[in-house]
């Protein structure tokens, strides 16, 4: 129970953040992309299911505030909590490379989809362009934000994984 209420705040300070804080500190016009932070790193931690969820409550407020239809970044975040969730096999906690190239990556996929979505179904043919002038940035933007992030998402699940682990000794 402690983990969901966790998560649920977690997505809700993400949200926040990327939404008021980072659109002050924008660079060049770019703003991080935390919820993919948070959605790739629950998915890297903790497996499918609850990156899954993590990603699609995530997408759902953004949908609800930003979006025109529900359900596009719903469905579109949880896809990244389902596919950076294949990687939840091959994760050690003390590896700290691995999940930012997972995070660049979900990143880089997320900007190219918009683009696809966004800019080719409106007749935006300027590939290279928006890749040089919008998607990279944004990538090499989430993952420095991703440095320190992840470390304090890391930090929250080994708490929880001590809390659970002592919830579980104690019956």
């Amino acid at each position: 129970m402690k983990r969901v209420i966790v998560s649920a705040i977690s997505v809700f300070i993400c949200f926040l953040l990327q939404s008021s804080v980072f659109e002050l500190i924008k660079l060049a016009g770019i703003v991080p992309n935390i919820l993919i932070i948070l959605t790739a790193s629950v998915a890297i931690m903790r497996g499918q299911k609850e990156g899954m969820m993590v990603g699609f409550f995530a997408g759902l407020l953004l949908d609800i505030f930003y979006g025109s239809t529900i359900g596009g970044f719903a469905f579109l975040y949880m896809l990244i909590g389902f596919v950076d969730g294949f990687y939840h096999r091959i994760y050690y906690s003390n590896d700290n490379l691995f999940p930012l190239l997972i995070i660049g990556g979900s990143d880089l996929a997320y900007g190219f989809i918009m683009y696809v979505v966004c800019g080719l179904l409106h007749n935006h043919l300027h590939f290279f362009y928006y890749m040089k002038s919008i998607i990279l940035p944004e990538v090499v933007y989430t993952v420095a934000v991703a440095l320190v992030l992840y470390q304090i998402l890391l930090r929250i699940n080994d708490w929880l994984e001590k809390e659970e682990k002592r919830g579980a000794d104690f019956v």
